[in-house]
Formats: C-alpha cells, sequence, structure tokens
C-alpha cells in the first residue's frame, strides 16, 4: 500500500488504512516500530473492515524526516512527535473512539497519547530504556555503517535512542510513559528474559524485568507473557498474534459502544 503522508507539527507520518464515511463508528490505530517490515500490521486494514483502521509511520520510518515547525528548529522530540500523532489523528478519524497498538517502538507514542477519545491501548513488547536494548542497538549500529550521512533513519535513531553515526550510545529514558498510563492497557510480551546471545541468534523480550514490574505497578496495566520461548517477536506470528488480535478485536466491541 502506498503512503498518505500527513504534515504535523511533530513531523511527516505515513499512514496506510481505511476511513469509513456515514455512521460513526471506533477507529483503531496501530503505530508501527523501527525499520518495520515491508507491509507490517498492514493485515490489521482487511482483518476489522468494519471499522476505521490507521496504521502509522513514524517521521523517518517511511515518510521523510522533514517539515517541522519553524517553533522547534532542533528538530522532532518524542513528546512533539507524539502530539503531532495526535494531530493527525483528529484529522483523519476526528472523534471518534480509538483502540491504539503499539508495535515495540510504537509503544513511546501510543502509552504517551493522551487524546481523550483514546478508550484502550495494546502494547506488543514496550521497552522503557534504550542503552539496554543490545540486539537492536547492534542492529542499528549495521544500519547506520550502511547508510549515507544525514538521512532520517539516523536522525531518528539519534532522536529516540540515543545511538549516533559518530558510535556514542546515550540511554533515553521513558520510565515515565509506564506510570503515566491511564486508560485500560494490555501489554503483550515474549517470555524470554535470558539475554541476546550475538548475531544471527533470536531476539529475546526486550521487556525487561524492570519494565514489567513498572508495568505491573499501574493499576490499569494487564501483562501477558505468552509462550515460554517467546522473544521480541511474540507478536508476529502464533499466539501472540491470535491474542493481541483478540485484544484488538475487545476493545473496539468496547469503543463501538460510544459510538
Amino acid at each position: 500500500m502506498d503512503l498518505l503522508h500527513i504534515r504535523t507539527s511533530g513531523g511527516v507520518f505515513g499512514f496506510v488504512g481505511q476511513v469509513h464515511t456515514g455512521r460513526r463508528r471506533p477507529a483503531l490505530v496501530a503505530i508501527n516500530g523501527a525499520f518495520p517490515t515491508k507491509d507490517h500490521l498492514h493485515d490489521l486494514v482487511t482483518e476489522f473492515r468494519g471499522v476505521n483502521v490507521l496504521v502509522a509511520y513514524m517521521p523517518g520510518m517511511g515518510p521523510p524526516w522533514s517539515a517541522f515547525t519553524e517553533s522547534d528548529p532542533g528538530g522532532p522530540t518524542l513528546p512533539g512527535m507524539t502530539q503531532g500523532l495526535g494531530e493527525a489523528i483528529q484529522r483523519l478519524v476526528g472523534d471518534c473512539p480509538l483502540v491504539v497498538f503499539g508495535s515495540s517502538t510504537g509503544n513511546l507514542l501510543a502509552l504517551g497519547l493522551t487524546l481523550p477519545t483514546v478508550t484502550r491501548v495494546i502494547a506488543s513488547e514496550p521497552f522503557f530504556r534504550t542503552g539496554r536494548l543490545e540486539p537492536f542497538i547492534a542492529f542499528a549500529r549495521q544500519c547506520l555503517a550502511e547508510l549515507p550521512p544525514g538521512t532520517g533513519e539516523e536522525a531518528f535513531l539519534a532522536t529516540l535512542f540515543g545511538i549516533h553515526a559518530d558510535g556514542r550510545l546515550e540511554d533515553r529514558d521513558y520510565r515515565h510513559l509506564a506510570a503515566g498510563i491511564g486508560v485500560p492497557t494490555d501489554v503483550v510480551v515474549g517470555a524470554r528474559l535470558d539475554g541476546w546471545r550475538g548475531e544471527g541468534a533470536a531476539w529475546p523480550s526486550l521487556t525487561s524485568a524492570e519494565d514489567r514490574a513498572l508495568l505491573q505497578a499501574n493499576p490499569n496495566v494487564t501483562l501477558h507473557v505468552v509462550g515460554e520461548r517467546t522473544g521480541h517477536t511474540v507478536a508476529v506470528s502464533g499466539a501472540g498474534k491470535e491474542l493481541v488480535r483478540q485484544l484488538i478485536y475487545k476493545g473496539l466491541v468496547e469503543a463501538s459502544a460510544r459510538c
């Protein structure tokens, strides 16, 4: 699917999806993570035909890393990007009740959205400290070595992850997002917390034990650990994918009661 570019105060977001006219319906907003595979989450558009569905790409992960406001000359920030996503959602689906699904890095925006229309969040493999994401850091550094300087991907990695093209690594701390969750939220994570075994090995869960404790301390959060040897891709296939679809459906049924 081709991307629709929405220019916001927090950057250019890309979307695929469907929007219904006529009677008011709930909306599903799915936020892709970093470097998503081609067509990732696009199946949600056909699976949930009866509602509005927006699959979002963050600036630099589909749309160009550009078009930031003159009032923000230093470039994008996570709060700015979250605000920008909210602006795009409101422009596309107005005040429809929202179910938000965040995939990996997409949860940095999903868990920070403060739109009053959000009724439920489903978060797959969120993380709140970037300096500990060993397999992703290795992957990102390999990407940076292959990219020309000044790309959107380079700015994306430096801004959100503190992974710089010159080799510097800064630990970005997003733990405030866990404490700030104010709507019913289902968190789906893999079971493996035994560390990464190096290049070529499957990634363990990136939702650390500390992250899980923070989430479970919030009364609005329900934590779902799926399987026994599952890792960061827990929601891509099998029981994890099925659980996510069930939770999305449950959330949309709840949201439809507000239409």
